[in-house]
């Protein structure tokens, strides 16, 4: 029984891995262009993932993100400025890990409460949309060289915040909050059934 819950769930991450490869090759749909902004759909992806899956697992889907997100840069790279700091994957692979992980272990500490799963689920979308901001924000900051002094701290955090208040880090986390419960919970049922997580 414990072998068919693991092969489900690797079957189960490649099905996520396979999604977050298809909104990055798909253009304005993992990357949705607005101008000079861009918001990105495919923390759902990962944040659903390790909510179904739990944080190991939401960890691996979190680095193939990060993986495409390396590849984008480095097509995209040689046309623009933007897009050189994520060829470090300090700034685009390890924050990404995180969501996933982050996001599960969350999911999971909310699940042993008395919390609705579909609230529990809003949590961790919102926790997994504030760790891909803050984490890739501050490695932007850090990698790029650009902390010295307590001055630089205090505008990396203002940073920070104007970007999650800001039109993309918004809707970002909205989408986050309403849409991983949305999806969570008539698939839950299926993944109830197959004892996965």
């Amino acid at each position: 029984m414990k072998k068919n819950a693991k092969l489900t769930s690797l079957i189960l991450v490649a099905l996520f891995s396979a999604i977050v490869i298809v909104f990055t090759v798909i253009p304005n749909l993992g990357y949705i262009a607005t101008g000079p902004i861009e918001i990105t759909t495919l923390h759902i992806v990962v944040i659903i993932g390790a909510v179904f899956l739990g944080p190991k697992y939401g960890a691996v889907i979190g680095g193939v993100w990060g993986i495409t997100c390396i590849v984008r840069a480095f097509i995209l790279g040689g046309g623009s400025e933007i897009f050189k700091p994520f060829l470090n994957p300090l700034v685009s692979f390890v924050p990404r890990i995180l969501v996933g992980l982050f996001a599960g272990l969350v999911f999971a500490a909310l699940k042993k409460t008395k919390l609705n799963t579909a609230i529990s689920a809003g949590i961790a979308g919102a926790v997994g949309t504030l760790t891909n901001t803050v984490f890739v924000l501050s490695a932007l900051y850090i990698f790029g060289m650009e902390i010295s002094g307590y001055q630089a701290f205090f505008d990396m955090f203002k940073t920070i915040i104007t970007t999650i208040i800001s039109l993309n880090g918004s809707i970002e986390l909205i989408a986050a909050i309403i849409v991983v419960p949305l999806i969570y919970k008539p698939l839950s049922k299926y993944t109830g059934k197959l004892k996965i997580n």
